[in-house]
């Protein structure tokens, strides 16, 4: 069976330890957007492991891991993240590098516009994508791979001039770099077309969260690539008649970087919930905003994204409240009434009682722990199929 796994909210839903357990199932796990801007926590035999670029179902033997047409590459961060792996990574020849001056030159410009990004040059090489100076890995054996590494100088340079910043780029010295930094990957980079025609199972995996989507989004804290299941068969190259699309949520919603977030939960000073429930960004180690669950955009992203099941998440998080809320609407004056302009609207909230202890057995879980779980089936009018009651694989009740 084919599986594509998204997040449907900002990110961090546990998507990477979701697509860990299922890949012991596939053979073809394919990360089809996104670069190093992205974070997943992974435990291995209970030690814990952070990657950034590579697919979540890298730490499994029978699975083949493959970076997409749609993916940025840092050369240099990849390099970091196989030191201790022993993988079976392949590259598509149609991801699109990133240097360490975008990373620079995308840090300036997020001091002037304060959208709060982690610096990882994304947007800045998307932007060269679509005005046709980025190099991708087929360009590097081109004719005209010259040409480009002229724009791309070309390019930094207006930057410079604007910013100020007094800087020669040695055409031949950045070259050559990229073209070592290629070499080390040569026996990994394939054509997609390969496995287009097979009939492997194979299980998507986006970068980020249905709600950072570059069109559908909260624009402008977004990221700069589609993220919504629609854009598989653009971005990965890969044309299905039959695939699954499942949908991860916390039970809790969380936002790192600048945009706003309406259902923040006050109950607790000093971001005391986010402290106690870990929430650092895998990346940049911020602190993660927390706010109650919103079904109303969840829903909104449950018929976007065409989902037929639902994996929830971090259930063990509400163990030492009393009470939990969860947004069922908005209360607006504003015509623009929607999960995307939140910022001008009051949240409604319904009330729960949480519990106690969480067990691996759903029926041994306490009434409250059900009636919170049937409570956000009902609405949504989608199931609950798997629910994670901890940090490792084995912490999954499945119904």
């Amino acid at each position: 069976m084919n599986l594509s796994i998204i997040g449907l909210q900002w990110g961090d839903e546990g998507k990477g330890k979701i697509i860990d357990l299922l890949s012991n199932y596939s053979d073809l796990n394919i990360r089809y957007n996104g670069g190093h801007n992205a974070g997943h926590i992974i435990y291995v035999k209970n030690k814990k492991k952070s990657i950034r670029i590579l697919p979540s179902g890298i730490f499994k033997k029978n699975c083949l891991c493959l970076l997409s047409n749609n993916a940025l590459l840092s050369l240099f961060n990849l390099l970091k993240e196989l030191k201790n792996i022993k993988n079976n990574l392949i590259i598509s020849e149609n991801v699109y590098i990133i240097n360490k001056l975008d990373e620079f030159i995308d840090y300036l410009i997020d001091k002037i516009i304060n959208i709060g990004t982690t610096y990882s040059g994304i947007s800045i090489c998307y932007l060269k994508k679509y005005i046709k100076c980025c190099l991708n890995i087929r360009n590097v054996y081109k004719i005209n791979y010259f040409n480009l590494i002229k724009k791309n100088i070309f390019f930094y340079n207006l930057f410079f001039i604007f910013f100020k910043i007094k800087l020669k780029i040695n055409f031949y010295f950045f070259s050559k770099n990229i073209k070592k930094m290629i070499f080390f990957f040569k026996e990994k980079i394939i054509k997609n077309d390969i496995f287009i025609n097979n009939k492997n199972n194979k299980i998507f995996e986006s970068s980020q969260g249905t709600l950072l989507d570059f069109d559908l989004g909260t624009y402008p804290f977004v990221t700069c690539s589609n993220t919504v299941n629609k854009s598989i068969f653009i971005n990965s190259n890969f044309f299905l008649k039959k695939i699954k699309f499942i949908g991860i949520i916390k039970s809790y919603i969380t936002r790192v970087g600048n945009g706003y977030l309406i259902s923040k939960i006050k109950k607790f000073k000093n971001n005391l919930f986010s402290i106690l429930t870990k929430e650092f960004g895998t990346n940049s180690l911020r602190l993660r905003k927390t706010g109650w669950l919103d079904l109303f955009s969840l829903i909104n992203m449950i018929k976007i994204n065409n989902i037929s099941n639902i994996i929830l998440t971090k259930m063990d998080s509400f163990m030492f409240i009393k009470y939990i809320k969860i947004v069922i609407n908005y209360k607006s004056k504003n015509i623009f009434n929607n999960y995307k302009n939140n910022l001008f609207c009051k949240e409604k909230y319904l009330f729960f009682f949480s519990w106690k202890k969480v067990h691996l057995k759903y029926f041994l879980n306490e009434k409250n722990f059900h009636f919170y779980i049937r409570f956000i089936e009902k609405i949504i009018n989608t199931p609950i199929s798997i629910i994670s009651i901890g940090k490792n694989n084995k912490d999954i009740i499945i119904l």
